[in-house]
């Protein structure tokens, strides 16, 4: 399903629906059959959209028609794209031209869940807003930082020039996963399905990694990689400078 308005998406199900106003998500629309509404209406945040007229009981074929999932679950909101900045601090995941959105859902998902700071998604990325990748990031692509068209040279500079890291995922080659000490703030590329990361990313790298693998099993899915790596990274320790700079402020 292709966007049309860049500034919204569309999200399908009463239970990510409802997740998605608990957390204050900006929902501008919402479009229900009259057993969900009966369910919106119990929701203080919801129940206001229909005080506001932007509440519409339609019927399930009607509902069908527009969802993006192959069978309406009976409740359609349409949420406004949040706008976000990329920050070179903590641990941010660049996404060089992930294609599938349901990887790229999971990996949204995956760096909300393991302490990242943000997401960048390079040109050329599947649309991390379209409603499968909605879904496959549990919502959490309407919530946490995620940029789009990010060129990698001039973010990674800035990662170098704050006193950090730049890594990039390989499969064999790189610094072993149980050896590697990268410091903050820290910029992980991981790559394509196919074809990895390109060469111009892998040259702008400080520093590579690798997770090793058992049983001949050359690769891992691009989500689970990332997944594996900021598991991996809950105890980084900070720049030494940064170190410098707490213990000089402490003394005065």
């Amino acid at each position: 399903m292709r966007r049309e308005d860049l500034s919204l998406t569309v999200v399908d199900g009463s239970k990510l629906v409802l997740e998605l106003a608990d957390a204050g998500a900006p929902i501008e629309e919402l479009y229900a059959t009259s057993e969900q509404h009966a369910v919106a209406d119990r929701h203080p945040r919801l129940r206001a959209l229909h005080g506001a007229g932007r509440c519409h009981v339609v019927t399930e074929a009607a509902l069908d028609s527009v969802a993006p999932t192959r069978q309406s679950q009976g409740l359609l909101a349409v949420v406004r794209v949040p706008t976000w900045t990329v920050e070179t601090r903590g641990i941010v995941l660049y996404l060089d031209g992930v294609q599938d959105p349901g990887n790229l859902g999971a990996l949204v998902r995956c760096a909300a869940a393991l302490g990242a700071t943000g997401v960048a998604c390079s040109p050329g990325c599947a649309d991390p807003f379209a409603p499968r990748a909605v879904r496959g990031a549990a919502g959490q692509s309407l919530l946490f930082p995620v940029v789009v068209d990010v060129e990698f040279g001039p973010l990674a500079a800035a990662f170098v020039a704050a006193g950090g890291s730049v890594a990039t995922t390989v499969g064999q080659g790189g610094q072993r996963l149980a050896d590697w000490r990268p410091r903050l703030p820290l910029l992980i590329a991981v790559g394509n399905e196919g074809h990895g990361i390109r060469p111009e990313v892998m040259a702008a790298g400080t520093e590579s990694v690798s997770i090793p693998l058992d049983r001949g099993v050359e690769s891992l899915n691009v989500a689970v990689t990332a997944g594996i790596l900021l598991a991996a990274l809950g105890g980084v320790a900070p720049a030494p400078i940064l170190e410098r700079g707490d213990k000089k402020r402490r003394a005065t």
